[in-house]
């Protein structure tokens, strides 16, 4: 039994005729524990989208127009409404696109960490904020940051308070929206092994990203969109090294070329 299963999904805004219309296309893919899927596509395509459904962050008019997620053998749509959002935070986390916007400012990393934890553990506050400080250590960063606000600091740190937030909800499924987006090498390096270091520990991991690079590495499965539609699916290693999709060959022909730029 896969941990997450999606069949046909849309998503759209629902009417009738003309007033109705769909902006991701029958979307399919499965999730086990402990594995990554990854989602490759430009700016724009519906990944995002995409994710917010399987949260139940849907904000109308958009909503799911079609198909079926499954998780855990547990059909969460269709069905009762308020199922999907049941499972955010407990059972999926997303860690959302800008972590700055994310994280809220007026609090203090510990407290955001500890009121995660508080909200869906039943934690005391006491507790939690102790945990806060363990986990920003597994995240590799200095205990003291408990007390740091967001602002002060790097978007690198900030995603790893991400991570960290993460760690203590221990929710199956992760689904990491951009991660990498504007850290340097160094930084994206250490974000990837982090999310390396969740799906050690059984998470599964729905990355999203139009970094080829950063999907090759932590994926073995993966799917390409174009336009909403999922064009290409496969484990990595051979949609990358034999595309059957234009679009997809345009990426990876994209990306050796820019290798071999650099390497000149």
């Amino acid at each position: 039994m896969k941990l997450l299963e999606v069949e046909k999904l849309s998503v759209g805004i629902a009417g009738k005729g003309s007033a109705g219309r769909d902006i991701v296309h029958e979307i399919s893919f499965s999730l086990d524990r402990g594995e990554t899927f990854g989602l490759l596509g430009e700016s724009g395509t519906g990944k995002t989208l995409l994710a917010y459904s399987l949260c139940g962050l849907l904000i109308p008019p958009l909503s799911i127009t079609g198909g079926m997620i499954r998780f855990a053998g547990e059909t969460l749509y269709p069905g009762d409404k308020k199922a999907l959002s049941r499972k955010r935070g407990k059972h999926i986390f997303m860690m959302f696109q800008s972590a700055s916007s994310a994280l809220n400012p007026y609090l203090t990393v510990g407290k955001q960490i500890a009121e995660a934890m508080e909200a869906v553990h039943g934690l005391s506050y006491k507790t939690a904020l102790q945990r806060a400080e363990m986990l920003l250590e597994r995240v590799r960063l200095e205990r003291s940051v408990v007390s740091a606000y967001p602002f002060q600091l790097s978007g690198g740190m900030q995603q790893r308070i991400l991570i960290a937030i993460a760690l203590g909800l221990c929710p199956e499924i992760l689904i990491a929206d951009e991660p990498t987006a504007g850290l340097d090498v160094v930084t994206e390096l250490n974000i990837l092994e982090l999310l390396q270091d969740l799906k050690a520990e059984g998470m599964g991991i729905l990355l999203i990203s139009h970094d080829i690079m950063a999907v090759s590495y932590l994926a073995e499965n993966i799917g390409v969109m174009l336009d909403g539609h999922l064009v290409e699916t496969g484990e990595t290693k051979q949609v990358l090294a034999s595309p059957q999709n234009a679009y997809t060959r345009r990426m990876t022909e994209a990306l050796g070329d820019l290798e071999v730029k650099i390497e000149k």
